[in-house]
């Protein structure tokens, strides 16, 4: 049987070979005493292909040989005196190459000894790592990046069988909302959602990122203190190695002043700016919908046309602003009758139209005379006097026997006129 010494011998041929070979800078430093303790004894091949300095340039040369201005000094006397002590010191630090230019190594020294303990020298693996530096500081580039964005991103991860959960948000995110970062990491959006979310509008995204599909819309979501604002969405998916989705980048942008100029503009493209009530264009456009409707589906719709019967005095004698009152009055009683569904239009002057969706002729009189009922009842004080008006009032209804907006109207206004004739501040059906 061999004796350890032999195998030793025999081993270290193959020893050599696999330090020559190795993927890493092998530098191995003889104690020295003295100001500068180590000195170099042995590099690899591996060493010269990272520095540019030959085995000969680097065999007696002191650890300064890979110095330059930007190196931490402190650092190398910190892992001089831990190396001294018989400690291991493991570090990452700027190199210098012969040539001058520059590469990062992560550096991981172990010290000598002899069997009496005694301090014989270094050995010391160097990685070049300048590729995973680079790595980190795009990286940091980027997260600083995304947190100066001027939009909030979250990132998802699909937890399979679960749902989207956030994974990571910008500091815009956290600004937008008034959430911590603490508070929603690993939650899904789901405490974005409020009273007012459309709910089949976010899962209907959810579902199209998880089906590889682009997302892109607005919601209404909320804040942490419960005050709702306009985002507009836009998602990308994320698929793995395995081509399956497992990620979500999401871009919210606060649109609310947006949303909220823009519902101001289509509330006065479409409203009466004394009364309140939809204007004229806005009235036509629902009724051109109630024909289609009405052919198309055979609902039966109404339609209640009337003027003021005594308005006309009124103006005349105490003016135009005591006449507006008497018409914002009027506006509010009648629409107080009314359902959410049907719709209120003053046509000009002081001629009104409302519009009852889905409300049979039988019903329709009945309304018109709660109606006619709200209007003779007004009282409207203005300067100590109380004014007060009447109403003609025509019904007709809106069926597949309308062929257009025009005949409806038509039918309406003859029977608000044939009311008039009739002795006014009554109803008559078309």
């Amino acid at each position: 049987m061999p004796n350890v010494s032999s195998v030793e011998r025999d081993f270290a041929p193959f020893l050599t070979l696999a330090i020559e070979n190795a993927n890493d800078a092998v530098i191995v430093y003889a104690y020295d005493p003295g100001p500068m303790p180590f000195r170099i004894r042995y590099v690899n091949p591996m060493f010269e292909r990272q520095t540019g300095y030959s085995v000969e340039e680097a065999v007696g040369r002191y650890p300064d040989i890979l110095y330059g201005p930007k190196t931490d000094r402190a650092a190398m006397d910190r892992a001089s005196q831990t190396l001294l002590l018989k400690l291991p010191f493991s570090f990452s630090t700027l190199r210098y190459r012969k040539n001058g230019s520059t590469f990062w190594a992560e550096i991981n020294m172990r010290p000598l000894v002899d069997e009496s303990g005694k301090l014989l020298g270094v050995v010391a693996i160097q990685r070049d790592i300048t590729e995973r530096i680079k790595d980190q500081q795009r990286l940091e580039l980027l997260s600083t990046a995304i947190d100066k964005a001027r939009d909030a991103m979250a990132i998802f991860e699909w937890r399979e069988g679960s749902q989207w959960a956030l994974a990571y948000v910008n500091e815009m995110f956290l600004l937008m909302t008034g959430y911590r970062r603490d508070e929603v990491i690993g939650r899904s959006s789901e405490f974005l959602v409020g009273p007012a979310t459309d709910l089949e509008t976010l899962n209907e995204m959810r579902m199209t990122l998880l089906d590889g599909e682009t997302i892109s819309g607005e919601l209404q979501l909320y804040r942490a203190n419960g005050t709702p604002f306009w985002a507009e969405l836009n998602g990308t998916p994320l698929a793995n190695s395995d081509g399956k989705i497992a990620n979500s980048i999401i871009l919210y942008r606060d649109v609310t002043e947006k949303h909220e100029r823009d519902k101001q503009l289509s509330y006065e493209a479409s409203h009466d700016p004394l009364t309140g009530a939809h204007n004229r264009r806005s009235f036509m456009n629902t009724v051109e919908a109630a024909l289609i409707d009405a052919r198309d589906r055979r609902h039966t719709h109404a339609l209640v046309y009337f003027d003021l019967d005594g308005f006309k005095p009124v103006n005349d004698r105490f003016g135009h602003e005591a006449g507006d009152q008497v018409l914002v009055g009027l506006t509010r009683a009648v629409g107080a009758i009314l359902r959410r569904v049907d719709l209120l239009a003053r046509m000009g002057g002081d001629e009104f139209a409302i519009f009852l969706r889905g409300c049979p002729p039988q019903r329709a009189e009945k309304i018109a005379a709660q109606i006619l009922e709200a209007i003779t009842e007004l009282k409207v004080t203005w300067k100590e006097q109380t004014l007060s008006v009447g109403a003609s009032i025509g019904v007709t209804s809106i069926d597949s026997s309308v062929t257009d907006v025009a005949q409806a109207l038509r039918r309406a206004d003859a029977a608000c006129y044939e009311a008039k004739r009739a002795g006014r501040n009554r109803i008559a059906v078309a």
